[in-house]
Order: structure tokens, then C-alpha cells, then sequence
């Protein structure tokens, strides 16, 4: 799946995020004000990519990424399984570190991209 809207509300959605859908780009309620919101797009943007990775952790999946040689990404979700650390799950390589991280907690969360 590419990187953009529809990764990021998946990714919004397994994390349990309320999703604004009127918006162009994914948009989350805050929670502090019935209006409150804030634009999510952790499939392209470091900062939500950020907000990702410490939600993940709190669901023990941990996430991370490297880069190739090509200039490509890719992104790795584990999780401690009888108190070792498990690679689970690895991406194909993609162009950003947020699209590679994105697509990780997918498939850590069983969720097909």
C-alpha cells in the first residue's frame, strides 16, 4: 500500500484513533475539546511517525526501521515473547522510514496494507 490517506487511517484505526473523515489528510480527535484535532499521517511524517512508535510501545510491539543501499527503507515490528525481544515481522523495503514503520505495525497487528 502506498503512503498517504488510506495507510494512515488503517494505521489511525488499529491504534484506536476516532478519525475526522472529512478531512483531505487523516485527522484524529485530541479528546480535548469535542472539536479538538490534530492531522496523523505517520505513513509520511516523522513527527506522527513519532506518535506511532510510542503507542505501539505502549501495546509492547516495538518498531523501528533501517535504511538500504538504495536509499529505501525498511521497517521491523517485535515484541517480547518469554522475556526475549521477537523480530516478527520485517517490510519490503519503501521510500520513507514512516511508510516503512507504517506498514510494520500493520502487519505486527495482523492487519493486511
Amino acid at each position: 500500500m502506498q503512503a498517504g490517506r488510506e495507510l494512515d487511517v488503517k494505521v489511525a484505526e488499529a491504534l484506536g484513533f476516532r478519525i475526522y473523515e472529512d478531512f483531505p489528510v487523516c485527522a484524529i480527535y485530541t479528546g480535548d475539546t469535542p472539536t479538538s484535532f490534530r492531522v496523523f499521517r505517520p505513513s509520511v511524517d516523522w513527527t506522527s511517525m513519532g506518535v506511532l512508535v510510542e503507542e505501539a510501545k505502549k501495546n509492547e510491539i516495538y518498531l523501528d526501521f533501517s535504511h538500504t543501499f538504495n536509499g529505501c527503507y525498511c521497517g521491523f515490528a517485535g515484541v517480547f515473547k518469554d522475556g526475549e525481544y521477537q523480530l516478527d515481522h520485517n517490510t519490503p523495503a519503501v521510500k520513507g522510514a514512516p511508510h516503512a514503520v507504517s506498514l510494520a505495525y500493520l502487519m505486527a497487528k495482523g492487519i493486511t496494507a
